[in-house]
């Protein structure tokens, strides 16, 4: 879908459906809705008047056929809900229904009002890119494993969307927060395109491959021999039941230009991703049940979403902080190969760790990478972001992620910025009594040591132990959002990209 900005009236765009918004209890539209509510001579002050369904709820639409009263052929009426209530990820998540309204009518153009703008205090720059988010979020759609015949059945794109804005002085903010928004949907849509993808296309080396095609960012890859020679025994462990090789990628963004009020001097803020990258977890000698195993390609959603902040990151640039990611990834799969329960490895810091558990794999992945990054970038905050454990799952389902780490600012600043992004955090414990289910009779720390009890919070305990001292450091347990059961407007049922609008919320500083 080409986006463009367009000054110009809303009633005389030359579109197949226009996009106007309704808040909740309004009976009498004004702005943009008023101008086409007198183009359609009261026509839509009478829909509001008689009709049950057009009440301005958040996410309502209602679709009104204008015949020879305009150019286009239809117009989709979106609820903002109520106007005291209006924030960003309502106007993210009214954007993204009024577009699904317009690919139920298979139109091929589109046209819209902007959401929000002059409401409570939100800029055309703001209201634009959530705009534009919402719009691409939205009107997402998988379809990369269907054969060329489906692909014709299918209903058709919309091909052209219109922003459009009367005042010419506002142009140059909704271009600014157009690009914006193109940029955030980008990296959230290349996340979902990974974890929908198939175990069997989307494999450690696709995603080097997807890493290798970024510009603008620095690369390093390293393989299993160097992963050896880094004496990472806990990743290789993992790695050694696949025929497919292992890989940690490291992609790094520098800031071109000091931050604001900051000279040439002065180093850049340091900002750590990780990313857990199994592209397909068996759970290894400790097999899964077959149900829903199809599933467990969504086990690299923790990497996807380290490879879509950079990639909107490689597009948009402009940032005053140093941003490095690092995708740990592997497959976990049973064979002569495979890591046994009750195996020691040693860790690339030293530290032994009796498995008693291979499907406990994401952690080990993660610990030697963390102290990897640790030890090149020596970075002032590192959030790993992984579908961890599934305890997470019982305790949050699938609306919220479990967060924890070793600075409670850090974590605030997240669940801020998942605020405005339209992401859910939940805090939980790293309390120093968890450390006691880690403890192994044979070896220095045990991989899975909970027992049924706290699975998420031992876990994260676990990975507690491989963050140096004083080191910011939060954990971000995606499991539940990560690939979902249902459906909402921003985010379709499966794939959702969770915690790339996060990310790039608080890297960028756009929270409320």
């Amino acid at each position: 879908m080409k986006i463009s900005v367009q000054k110009g009236d809303i009633t005389q765009i030359q579109v197949d459906a226009i996009i106007v918004n309704l808040f909740e209890g309004i009976k009498k539209p004004g702005g943009e809705t008023g101008a086409v509510d007198k183009a359609l001579k009261g026509a839509l002050q009478d829909e509001i008047r008689l009709s049950p369904a057009l009440t301005g709820k958040l996410g309502e639409t209602y679709v009104l056929n204008i015949y020879n009263h305009m150019p286009a052929r239809y117009v989709i009426i979106v609820g903002l809900g109520k106007v005291d209530e209006l924030d960003e990820a309502k106007i993210r998540r009214a954007s993204a229904a009024a577009i699904r309204a317009c690919l139920k009518l298979q139109v091929k153009s589109v046209a819209s009002v902007i959401h929000g703008m002059g409401t409570d205090g939100y800029d055309p720059k703001t209201s634009a890119r959530l705009l534009t988010e919402g719009t691409l979020l939205g009107s997402y759609q998988f379809t990369l494993g269907k054969s060329k015949e489906q692909l014709k059945k299918a209903p058709q794109r919309i091909q052209k969307f219109v922003v459009v804005e009367s005042d010419a002085k506002k142009q140059p903010a909704i271009k600014e927060g157009v690009k914006q928004g193109e940029a955030i949907a980008l990296g959230v849509n290349t996340a979902r395109d990974l974890v929908f993808d198939s175990p069997n296309h989307v494999t450690p080396t696709y995603l080097k491959k997807t890493a290798e095609s970024l510009s603008g960012l620095t690369l390093k890859v390293l393989g299993q021999k160097d992963l050896a020679k880094l004496k990472m025994g806990a990743f290789l462990s993992v790695a050694k039941g696949s025929d497919e090789p292992p890989y940690l990628i490291h992609l790094s963004y520098r800031p071109k230009a000091p931050a604001k009020g900051k000279t040439k001097t002065t180093k850049a803020k340091k900002i750590t991703l990780v990313g857990k990258g199994i592209t397909f977890d068996s759970g290894g000698l400790s097999l899964k049940p077959s149900k829903n195993q199809e599933l467990m390609k969504m086990d690299m959603a923790g990497a996807g979403a380290v490879l879509g902040v950079m990639k909107a990151i490689s597009e948009l640039g402009d940032l005053n902080v140093q941003v490095d990611g690092f995708i740990a990834t592997c497959e976990n799969m049973p064979s002569a190969r495979a890591s046994k329960p009750g195996d020691i490895v040693t860790t690339r810091k030293g530290t032994t760790v009796e498995i008693n558990n291979t499907d406990a794999e994401g952690r080990l992945i993660l610990i030697d990478t963390l102290t990897y990054a640790q030890e090149i970038v020596d970075p002032d905050e590192m959030i790993d972001l992984a579908t961890l454990t599934g305890a997470q799952v019982v305790a949050l389902g699938e609306i919220a992620a479990a967060a924890m780490g070793t600075r409670d600012s850090l974590i605030e600043s997240i669940k801020t910025a998942g605020k405005s992004a339209g992401e859910k955090f939940w805090q939980m414990p790293l309390y120093d009594e968890y450390k006691a289910t880690l403890k192994s009779d044979v070896a220095d720390l045990i991989n899975a040591g909970s027992k049924g009890q706290a699975g998420t919070c031992s876990a994260g305990m676990f990975l507690k132990e491989f963050v140096d001292e004083g080191r910011a450091w939060a954990h971000l347990d995606i499991a539940g959002p990560a690939y979902t059961s249902r459906d909402f407007p921003e985010v379709p049922k499966g794939a959702t990209g969770f915690a790339v609008r996060t990310l790039l919320y608080y890297l960028y500083g756009l929270t409320e």
